[in-house]
């Protein structure tokens, strides 16, 4: 039984000896050593050195673009050594030696310690707002600082190599797609790039103007980053058309985020650091959670794979960005800017796979809506089909029916037109026994000049009888066969020479009856009182249409007549009756070789 305890003491023994010696090696390390460097800085401007350096422990900078000059006193052994003058993005320092001997400019600079030379001036055109000691002045040896900054220029490289590569991807999707979810990541990534990249000096690189700008403008820039992300946000989940009162408060905070970066532009205006005063960073984080919280509780109700995603890179961004505004108001920002930036990497890594999913599912929704557009389109040929069959068959029932009835209705015409040429002949063989029982000779031609009016209507019935087309009159044909009948009828002496020219549309039937009517007095005319001596009887017609007028020319080799005295009779007040009621005019000329008569019928197309 007393084993162990006997044990237990030399064991408890041989701890405390431990601890003992552990302290001892804690304290000689925390023994006070000399100062490697002594730095004191005072304000001042490029062309104002100041008369008075103070220890740094006694100046306090809440002006973000104050400038000022910081002496430097090296406490070294002689050699090549690193002078640094802060955070990498500080490109726009001056470095001096105890002579006032410009040694060049940017963040650090390649020094030589010698007994004479141990003194350095640098001059700050503006103050490092992220720096908790208002500037870091840093020593190293030239291969340790070459490791350290061999370190951070792989990881930066590394870092700004993968968001490069997304960018240039996302910029292919912009030109192939016109969905702005791309255009909103683009802006995002870029957002990322620009801030990091002028943090760690390389935008300073690239474009020696942006060393001049104050640090203060870019961590304000930074605030791009979130209206990129609450952008990006509203486009990749579809929240105008899924969630419209989440776009709504999203709109918020997009305003919310202008309201800010405007208040923090006067305060940098004005020389005011409001950036990293905590009360300001603790109601900014409030209000912040406050939104975040009603746009992610939304997010979460969605319960799609889409949001899921976006949940779960949300969270990594919250929690990265919460870090970053603490470290950023308590200025260790640079101490956390790896965390900061691996979550970065990892957030767009996530989103980058929400967007192929995303993807996926859209091009599955697209396949899906072709497919039923495909069925629907189908089933609508297929109706459409079976109504077209349908219909053709009531068609050619109706057609068959409407081609019967129109068989009947021409045999109708034909017998209508038929029985009125039978009807007109009857009439015609009435006025012949009339005429044969007048005694008078004058009688006997009124009553034939009559008869001869009724068969030049008769002529039209015939012809509508003989032709299928039953509303227009070939006036050619027609007034060849009224020309012979009234010749036969009329003329007893020589053979007439006739000639009919007819170069003109068919006419209705009403239009033709009237211009059949005017010509039967005209030929009548002639072959009365024209060839009544004539050896060689000669008549002419022509017909043709001219400017939307119907021109009749009757032309005849006889004597000519008197116009006063043909304008009595009877068969110039016919004539004139039925131009009349066509707009026509008539006119009359003597010729040497005959008698010529012309007509006008502007409305013959009846």
């Amino acid at each position: 039984m007393k084993i162990p305890k006997l044990r237990s003491y030399k064991s408890m023994h041989n701890l405390s000896l431990s601890f003992m010696f552990s302290f001892l090696i804690i304290l000689l390390l925390n023994l006070p050593q000399p100062d490697t460097l002594k730095v004191m800085a005072a304000p001042g401007s490029s062309d104002a050195f100041p008369e008075v350096f103070k220890p740094v422990d006694s100046l306090h900078f809440d002006n973000p673009n104050q400038s000022y000059w910081v002496k430097i006193d090296v406490n070294m052994s002689n050699g090549r050594y690193i002078l640094q003058g802060g955070n990498w993005y500080m490109q726009s320092i001056q470095f001096f030696d105890s002579k006032m001997k410009k040694l060049g400019n940017g963040n650090h600079i390649t020094i030589s310690l010698e007994d004479s030379s141990t003194t350095f001036y640098l001059f700050y055109p503006f103050h490092d707002t992220k720096d908790p000691d208002n500037f870091t002045i840093s020593l190293f040896e030239v291969e340790e600082f070459l490791k350290k900054k061999f370190t951070k220029d792989v990881f930066q490289m590394g870092f700004h190599s993968i968001l490069i590569f997304v960018l240039f991807v996302t910029v292919f999707f912009i030109i192939r797609s016109k969905d702005v979810v791309y255009r909103h990541y683009a802006y995002y990534i870029g957002s990322i790039l620009i801030f990091f990249s002028y943090q760690y000096g390389l935008l300073g690189n690239v474009n020696s103007f942006i060393r001049l700008i104050s640090p203060s403008w870019m961590w304000i820039f930074s605030a791009s980053l979130s209206y990129a992300y609450t952008l990006f946000a509203r486009s990749f989940l579809d929240m105008k058309e899924k969630d419209p009162f989440n776009y709504k408060w999203s709109g918020y905070a997009l305003r919310y985020i202008i309201i800010i970066v405007c208040i923090e532009s006067v305060s940098v205006v004005f020389d005011y650091d409001i950036l990293h005063k905590v009360w300001y960073k603790v109601l900014l984080i409030i209000f912040e959670l406050g939104l975040m919280s009603v746009f992610l509780y939304r997010i979460v109700k969605m319960n799609t794979p889409i949001s899921n995603i976006f949940m779960i890179g949300s969270f990594v961004l919250l929690l990265t960005t919460m870090t970053g505004q603490v470290a950023s108001t308590f200025k260790v920002a640079y101490e956390t800017n790896t965390f900061v930036q691996i979550g970065l990497l990892l957030d767009i890594f996530i989103l980058s796979i929400g967007i192929a999913v995303r993807v996926n599912i859209i091009q599955k929704s697209r396949r899906e809506a072709q497919e039923k557009l495909i069925e629907q389109l189908q089933l609508n040929e297929k109706f459409q089909q079976d109504y077209l069959d349908k219909l053709e068959v009531d068609v050619s029932s109706r057609t068959a029916d409407l081609a019967q009835r129109n068989l009947e209705n021409v045999t109708l015409l034909k017998e209508v037109h038929h029985r009125v040429k039978n009807n007109l002949q009857m009439i015609t063989s009435m006025l012949n026994m009339q005429q044969r029982r007048l005694k008078t000779k004058e009688a006997k031609e009124a009553l034939g000049l009559t008869k001869n009016r009724v068969k030049s209507i008769g002529l039209i019935h015939e012809h509508l009888y003989r032709h299928d087309d039953f509303s227009k009159i070939d006036l050619n044909e027609y007034v060849s066969e009224l020309t012979d009948m009234l010749i036969h009828s009329l003329h007893k002496g020589s053979e007439v020479n006739v000639s009919v020219n007819i170069k003109a549309p068919k006419v209705g039937i009403e239009p033709a009856i009237s211009i059949g009517l005017i010509l039967n007095e005209l030929i009548t005319n002639s072959i009365k009182y024209a060839f009544e001596n004539e050896k060689n009887p000669t008549l002419r017609i022509e017909i043709f249409e001219e400017s939307q007028t119907l021109n009749i020319h009757v032309i005849d080799n006889g004597p000519g007549i008197n116009e006063e005295k043909n304008q009595t009779g009877f068969g110039h007040s016919i004539i004139n009756t039925l131009l009349d009621s066509m707009s026509g005019s008539i006119e009359y000329k003597n010729l040497p070789g005959g008698f010529h008569t012309l007509i006008k019928i502007e409305e013959y197309q009846l």
